[in-house]
């Protein structure tokens, strides 16, 4: 009966290969980041000083069966073969950072408006504040600034998203082992 069980959950994990394999695909016009060494490059960038060639923003023109061509300026393609490309990525998008640092900002406001108008103490005179009315009093006030500087900082700050794209198709490959101690269900998962 365990074994029925075991056999039953291994042809339930043979979809697994068919959905694993479904990763990004990068298409044509799509801006990728690849990594490959030189010689895997055409003649033209081949003399490069460094172990590795890394192309972050250049353009997907068409993919053939061995390699990847690439736009890397405006008048300039390059082939990469595929079996040299050690890393390839392709843009997600690009994000802004604008609640980030309207956060961060806002929390540094507050934070030093706070302990700098509790740190003046309480006044004397017809216009008394104690040292706590000060502490929000100026923590609402600086924090408010902080608030918007930080948040045009964070807009002004914007970074690229990349996914990571695997170098082959994956395939996932289940097995069951019979053995006197009982069965063992295995899966494997491979990139081609």
């Amino acid at each position: 009966m365990r074994s029925v069980f075991l056999a039953v959950v291994a042809f339930m994990l043979i979809p697994f290969g068919a959905v694993s394999s479904q990763a990004v695909q990068p298409g044509s016009g799509d801006r990728i980041r690849i990594t490959a060494p030189p010689n895997a490059l055409d003649k033209r960038t081949s003399a490069r000083s460094s172990s590795e060639a890394y192309y972050p923003g250049a353009r997907l023109l068409s993919v053939g069966s061995d390699s990847l061509f690439l736009l890397v300026a405006p008048a300039e393609t390059l082939a990469v073969a595929l079996a040299g490309v050690s890393r390839l990525d392709v843009s997600a998008g690009r994000r802004s950072y604008a609640l980030r640092g309207a956060s961060i900002g806002a929390l540094i406001g507050i934070t030093s408006g706070a302990v700098s108008g509790y740190a003046s103490g309480d006044d004397r005179g017809w216009c008394c504040f104690t040292a706590g009315w000060k502490a929000a009093i100026y923590g609402a006030g600086l924090g408010l600034t902080g608030l918007v500087i930080g948040s045009v900082v964070g807009a002004l700050t914007v970074r690229d998203r990349w996914t990571s794209v695997p170098l082959g198709a994956a395939a996932a490959t289940p097995s069951l082992q019979m053995g006197r101690g009982g069965a063992r269900l295995a899966v494997t998962v491979s990139y081609r």
